[in-house]
């Protein structure tokens, strides 16, 4: 597969895996066993760049995505790149089929939320960490 720098010297597969349906928005989760496999078969195939969010997940446990790429990408974490969101929440007490999204950019929010995705993707670091909404109610420079 092709590469391409971002950045400096960020070297990332031409072509990423966006990991996000293999637990939310299309339908029902695929089963752990074969989305590891399938995000797997992507490696073999070349790619090192792997997208998720805190957020791609299940009402059941909606940190499920990044738990997920976590575990398929543990014994290969030194020759990929993980990309992950952070800023937005669900509102649960919403009965809408596709729940409100909350923005949440606070400083503390984010902190908690770095900490969490390190100990669900079973790393050191995150390659690329996005903020997924713009939060209205925090200038972009305290997210910076």
């Amino acid at each position: 597969m092709r590469t391409c720098t971002l950045g400096q010297d960020l070297t990332v597969s031409a072509v990423g895996l966006g990991c996000m349906g293999f637990s939310h928005a299309y339908g029902a989760p695929t089963e752990k066993n074969a989305a590891i496999r399938a995000i797997r078969a992507a490696y073999d195939l070349g790619y090192t760049m792997f997208d998720t969010a805190e957020t791609y997940g299940t009402a059941a446990d909606p940190h499920d995505n990044e738990k997920l790429v976590g575990e398929a990408l543990k014994g290969i974490r030194n020759q990929v790149q993980i990309v992950t969101k952070f800023g937005i929440r669900f509102d649960e007490t919403s009965t809408a089929v596709n729940k409100p999204l909350i923005p949440d950019a606070r400083p503390e929010t984010i902190r908690a939320s770095v900490e969490g995705s390190l100990r669900r993707l079973q790393t050191d670091h995150i390659d690329l960490y996005f903020q997924h909404r713009m939060d209205p109610h925090v200038e972009p420079e305290a997210v910076a």
